[in-house]
């Protein structure tokens, strides 16, 4: 309505009047549209950079800059089209008016490229608030104009160009939202824009069908007028905003990614380093200083054979070659590096190429495996140590990784000569075949699986074995590796084999290898024992009731339903029948033992032997596996399961968990001072004192070098986390002698709660870690203004 009080329509004094005949020019009306077009186009690029952007402060920064470019666009439209629109009389503009009008241009932009506007469901509201919006700018733009002649509107045309206006903003949106989810070409693009633009632009020259413009008494007409320089003015400044506003976003973006990746790349605790074709050093993170020992400055423009030996010759040829930027494909290598203080240890480097171009540059990621090597010289001994045979293969391959002496033993081959080849290496073709069938079943199925009687042939001599295979899983759940725990059993099945021909010569078999027989009559339930059968179940002869329930009771309850099962099923197919369980002596005690028996008409006879040693040792290897090595406190897989285990519980009784992260004070110079042996004493002196206080249920864990995590269960309310807290303080703080030296040791304790402040492990040790790292900088400030004090 105000809008509608400011405009001058038809009376009857200019009906009388006569009418000023206008024309366009045709060069103008073309800038115009190219305006409009161009403007479309570098907004669609704006868009879909702004869609890309990840913090919301960037997006509505750009999103309001862009809104102003496209705003300002198409109102240089606007004014070029009414420059176009010559008169024969002299016409100027109101500044005032002239640029008030471009805010509802802004506005109209911020319509189609706000993406929070743009998720509006009703699309009609969107394109009356952009039409009423460009009309207001365009009739603003008019009341701009003062010439001395009469300008009249029809109010029938006026209102049907608003009409018209809303229409036609509606088709520009329609043609916005089309090019964002097209991934279109540049010509495509170009037509989108085109086609845009020219829908913006109609809006400008049909609004303009409903003015007349009538001769005044001062009217006074003039030869001639050129408005092309200012329209080059305007399309010129168009020009070059749009490349400014383009040029500043593309600086932005790339000063906050290469922030962004400083940032990452001075925070990881891998070593990254670059170097060029030539070997020189570009760049060095801090950890890689901490790896190696040189500082920064020391680094930069040397050589990598500083860090990496020559003596790592395919590594060198690798990356000097010319086709390096296609064989470098991130895949870790192992080499040798060396220290600052010239002593050799063992990484692993990721090299990938950062530019294809003619003078290629490297980046390495290089991981320390000092540690790694370390805990596997620990397992090997472990491995060659236990009195069965123990081999690992790799589970992609299938080739051995890690044999134990007995295994060497069996094979008839050293160590150094079993490493890394397969079965069809070592074994004839048809064993090779039957080994690579059962190693894929456990590997398919993730199911441990005992294979009875194997059969191995080396030199000319068969044994037979009874092997235990499990799949060995990364802390990602994918099976890396595939353990083997065999029983030589080849005396054994020969003492089978003479069970078939003669009881008696069996019997004495069986007494040699204390193995126990069994034979029970499933018809009348009738069971007889041998004596070693009462030796291994530890029951009276004289006390013993002949019964299957006899049995049944002596095997541990969580074993007594498989074990039934499997003899139901042996007798109801007339198989044989295995099975292996745990039974509990009258003394209390676990014993394990290993059931084999076949049916014959109505009875089912069999033996009975003790593979406790066995299933001790694999549980030994597997217990390994979870603990760290040091302090005997669980290590990070350990930690995972149980982790995995609780927010199971929690998810069922609502409760909480609390996770707390540890990191000693004044470690690092123990070690400095002391050695390490004085500092693993330190780590597992403290390892025990958080044993003596922290709960069953809960679990200890040790995730790096002075770095301790404890998981508390069922936890009622924080208050109860934070007298936890003082109490491990306390008790890791107090004195430790050791050789007649005190030493004292600080502790950084962060602490987070499950589910309030993380939904997995990764984001509770990280919350709970920022928390420490906290907490460490408030000890040290605090000592630094005490320092200060004093």
């Amino acid at each position: 309505m105000i809008l509608y009080s400011m405009l001058h329509f038809i009376t009857s004094e200019e009906h009388n009047a006569p009418v000023i005949s206008a024309q366009y020019d045709p060069l103008l009306v073309i800038a115009s549209l190219f305006i409009a077009a161009f403007a479309c186009y570098i907004s669609f690029l704006l868009i879909k950079r702004i869609a890309s952007l990840q913090q919301q402060q960037e997006k509505r920064l750009w999103t309001l800059l862009s809104s102003c470019f496209l705003g300002l666009s198409l109102w240089a439209m606007h004014f070029v089209g009414l420059l176009a629109y010559t008169l024969p009389i002299a016409t100027h503009f109101d500044i005032t008016i002239t640029l008030l009008s471009i805010l509802p241009c802004i506005f109209a932009s911020y319509i189609v490229i706000s993406p929070r506007v743009g998720q509006l469901d009703n699309f009609w509201i969107r394109s009356i608030l952009m039409g009423i919006a460009i009309s207001i700018m365009h009739y603003l733009g008019l009341l701009a104009v003062t010439m001395p002649a009469h300008v009249v509107h029809d109010a029938w045309l006026l209102s049907a160009s608003v009409v018209t206006a809303i229409l036609l903003c509606g088709i520009a949106l329609k043609i916005n939202a089309l090019q964002q989810k097209l991934a279109a070409k540049l010509w495509l693009k170009l037509l989108l824009a085109t086609l845009m633009g020219s829908a913006l632009a109609s809006v400008h020259y049909l609004a303009m069908l409903s003015i007349n413009i009538f001769a005044a008494n001062h009217t006074s007409y003039i030869a001639d007028h050129n408005n092309d320089e200012l329209a080059q003015i305007l399309t010129f400044v168009v020009l070059l905003s749009s490349v400014f506003l383009i040029s500043c976003m593309e600086l932005r973006s790339r000063s906050l990614l290469s922030a962004k990746l400083k940032v990452v790349l001075n925070t990881v605790q891998d070593a990254v380093i670059s170097f060029n074709k030539q070997g020189v050093i570009e760049f060095a993170n801090p950890a890689t200083c901490e790896v190696f020992g040189f500082a920064q400055q020391d680094l930069i423009g040397k050589n990598i054979t500083l860090l990496v030996p020559e003596t790592n010759t395919e590594f060198y040829q690798l990356f000097q070659s010319k086709q390096a930027n296609y064989k470098l494909s991130g895949k870790s290598q192992r080499l040798i590096g060396r220290k600052q203080c010239g002593d050799n240890f063992p990484i692993t480097a990721a090299v990938s190429p950062i530019r294809k171009q003619l003078n290629v540059s490297f980046v390495a990621t290089i991981k320390d495996l000092t540690d790694i090597y370390n805990q596997e010289a620990f397992t090997q001994t472990v491995f060659d140590t236990l009195p069965i045979m123990i081999f690992v293969k790799d589970a992609e391959r299938l080739s051995f990784s890690h044999v134990n002496n007995v295994c060497e033993q069996l094979l008839n081959r050293p160590r150094e000569k079993i490493i890394g080849l397969n079965d069809f290496d070592i074994f004839p073709a048809q064993q090779a075949k039957c080994f690579i069938k059962a190693d894929r079943t456990v590997l398919n199925s993730g199911k441990a699986m005992t294979i009875n009687e194997e059969a191995i042939t080396v030199g000319g001599v068969t044994r037979y074995l009874r092997t235990r295979k499990v799949t060995i899983k990364d802390n990602k759940g994918k099976i890396k590796y595939l353990l083997g725990v065999s029983e030589d059993i080849t005396e054994l099945r020969a003492a089978k084999i003479e069970l078939d021909h003669l009881h008696q010569r069996m019997a004495l078999a069986a007494d040699a290898a204390s193995i126990g027989i069994w034979e029970w009559n499933f018809k009348n339930d009738v069971l007889i024992w041998d004596k070693w059968m009462h030796k291994l179940y530890e029951l009276d002869e004289n006390q013993f009731v002949a019964k299957y329930s006899t049995w049944e009771d002596a095997i541990h309850p969580d074993d007594r339903d498989s074990v039934a099962a499997k003899l139901a099923a042996a007798i109801a197919q007339k198989s044989n029948f295995h099975a292996e369980f745990k039974v509990v002596l009258p003394s209390g005690d676990i014993r394990f033992l290993n059931a084999d028996g076949r049916v014959y008409g109505e009875r089912i006879i069999g033996t009975n032997f003790d593979i406790s040693k066995r299933v001790i040792a694999e549980n030994k290897v597997l217990k390994l596996a979870q603990t760290d090595q040091l302090t005997g406190l669980a290590n990070r897989t350990a930690l995972i399961k149980f982790a995995e285990f609780e927010f199971d519980r929690v998810a069922q009784t609502s409760s909480k968990i609390a996770c707390l992260y540890f990191d000693l004070d004044k470690f690092k110079p123990i070690n400095d001072t002391h050695g390490h042996l004085v500092g693993d004493a330190v780590l597992v002196e403290v390892a025990n004192r958080l044993k003596i206080i922290t709960r069953k249920s809960d679990c200890i864990a040790r995730i790096g070098g002075d770095e301790f995590v404890i998981i508390i269960a069922q936890i009622e309310n924080i208050a109860q986390v934070e007298s936890q807290i003082q109490r491990y303080s306390q008790a890791i703080e107090q004195p430790i002698i050791l050789q007649h030296t005190q030493l004292n040791v600080a502790v950084s304790i962060g602490y987070a709660m499950y589910p309030d402040e993380a939904s997995s492990l990764d984001e509770l040790l990280n919350k709970a870690d920022e928390k420490m790292y906290f907490a460490k900088r408030n000890k040290l400030t605090q000592n630094n203004s005490q320092r200060c004090h004093l």
